[in-house]
């Protein structure tokens, strides 16, 4: 599979992580991927915020993480626990890049310069820290194991188990399952999660898309130019709004937007990505792509609102992050997994609205909430129809059949339990009556907003872990042949054949304990 990350990698590089900060002792990651596996959706996309949430938790609690990527370390790998060492070592000439040549060519109709992604280049541009032959990393490693200090008596973070699908509100969908059940409990209305959100809103059950043009229908609706736009909305649902510009590093990017709002006499953060309504602004827009010092600029104002114990209200409208080599210069992977990290830890409550195209990490960037929304006719996906076209069939052509295989529809989001709200859409959607939507999704953010105004900031932290901590869960069988001792597993006996001295967690060591409770779901 390309050493692609689906819900498993994910999983087995967070109970790494985990397990390196229980036994304080180092943690070292070895990647060679080629991102995040398509073919498990948005569940795939969801593991960059569960990784990145557990690695936030190591590096507050003072442990230390090596990241060592090989040939090759792309997509949602690079854009997630990859590029965030605490040092980060590289094999020379290893292919390391956010977005691959098919993907930008079928994406932004632009090819990358030959041996543009490479070690070198990188650390050229400040984001790799070493450049290390093979035969020489155990020794590079080390030596940075032993400059590297394990910071004493630290607050640690309670250990989180993935919680079990009664206390979700949802039924996680298994791989070897069909989403088809899940749609028909939707449109049966089953229960909270299921077709009916928490404060009363519903989807439209006969309104639920069919596999093939009525898919590819609603991906068209997102993106239609009549849409209300971040800009749009907050005009329409706030009282005040005064948009801050820059990201005091760079520059200002035009395609996301940052500012001070009051909503129902709520003082908010917004952040949002801007699409333009006709050529020229879609131009000076990038066509709602945001470069790196786009997604600083969204951090700088989390970090604000955090300060002043402010809510954030992000919108979510993009293809993707910016794919070229301005972008890959200036770290575009880098910032969306700075961000993802910093939202996993923000001190502040934050709703997500998805209003057209959620696509990939640039999406994500900004979508890590403690409630996720969605518009009915919006989409959300682990890459965009053209992207993951141009890697499956080698041409954008079949971005249809894309569309309908990675089920992207508000729908099958919520089946999945990554969308808590579906917006139902008045009379043709958002586009025909942009008052309406408006309407209606100010009076959910005003309720889910003053819900969760009302828990503990640390309850809403450890609610926002365990969110993106189940999603992509699994449970272990054990290992044919191996007999466990009682009380320890394989994975303890290997690490002791493994470690005479040193000891440092590898996210490559599988777990299988069977001292370790069960996760929610086998996949």
């Amino acid at each position: 599979m390309g050493g692609s990350m689906g819900a498993v990698v994910g999983e087995k590089v967070t109970r790494a992580a985990e397990a390196a900060l229980v036994d304080r002792i180092p943690l070292i990651v070895v990647s060679a991927s080629g991102g995040a596996r398509m073919q498990e959706g948005t569940l795939a996309l969801m593991q960059l915020a569960k990784t990145l949430a557990a690695l936030e938790r190591l590096r507050a609690a003072g442990v230390p993480y090596l990241s060592v990527l090989s040939d090759p370390t792309t997509g949602g790998v690079f854009a997630s626990f990859a590029s965030v060492g605490d040092v980060n070592v590289a094999e020379p000439n290893a292919l390391i890049g956010f977005a691959g040549s098919r993907v930008s060519a079928g994406t932004i109709a632009q090819e990358l310069p030959e041996g543009f992604q490479r070690s070198e280049f990188l650390f050229r541009h400040g984001f790799i820290d070493r450049v290390v032959a093979r035969g020489e990393m155990r020794a590079e490693l080390t030596e940075l194991l032993r400059l590297l200090p394990v910071r004493p008596d630290p607050t640690l973070p309670p250990t989180v188990t993935p919680p079990e699908p009664e206390a979700t509100g949802f039924r996680p969908l298994s791989f070897l399952s069909s989403i088809a059940e899940r749609v028909g409990d939707l449109a049966a209305g089953e229960g909270n999660g299921n077709g009916t959100a928490p404060n009363g809103s519903s989807i439209d059950p006969t309104a639920l898309p069919d596999p093939g043009e009525a898919v590819w229908a609603r991906v068209q609706l997102a993106r239609n130019l009549r849409r209300p736009r971040t800009l749009e909305f907050v005009d329409a649902i706030a009282d005040d709004f005064v948009e801050l510009h820059g990201d005091r590093l760079f520059g200002d990017d035009a395609a996301m937007v940052v500012g001070l709002a009051r909503l129902d006499g709520r003082r908010i953060v917004v952040v949002g990505q801007q699409k333009g309504a006709d050529t020229d602004e879609n131009i000076r827009r990038n066509f709602g792509m945001p470069h790196p010092e786009g997604y600083r600029k969204a951090m700088r104002a989390m970090e604000l609102a955090e300060r002043f114990g402010l809510p954030v209200v992000t919108f979510v409208d993009v293809p993707g992050a910016h794919p070229g080599p301005e972008s890959e210069e200036r770290g575009i992977a880098e910032s969306i997994a700075r961000s993802i990290g910093l939202m996993s830890r923000l001190r502040t409550p934050i709703v997500t609205v998805i209003t057209g195209e959620g696509g990939s990490g640039g999406a994500l960037a900004i979508a890590v909430g403690d409630v996720v929304i969605a518009l009915e006719n919006a989409v959300y996906s682990v890459i965009s129809p053209e992207g993951c076209a141009a890697i499956l069939w080698r041409t954008a052509d079949e971005a249809q059949a894309a569309a309908v295989a990675m089920r992207m529809t508000a729908a099958d989001q919520q089946a999945l339990g990554v969308v808590d709200i579906v917006v139902p859409k008045p009379g043709e959607g958002a586009h025909a009556e942009p008052a309406e939507t408006a309407r209606r999704l100010k009076a959910i953010l005003v309720d889910r907003l003053a819900a969760l105004d009302s828990l503990p900031i640390e309850m809403l932290l450890e609610q926002r872990y365990r969110r993106y901590r189940a999603l992509g869960a699994y449970t272990e069988s054990e290992m044919p042949g191996i007999e466990a001792p009682a009380g320890r597993g394989f994975g303890d006996r290997l690490r002791d054949l493994l470690d005479p001295g040193r000891r440092a967690v590898g996210a490559a060591v599988p777990s299988f304990n069977r001292d370790d409770p069960p996760a929610r779901e086998e996949v």
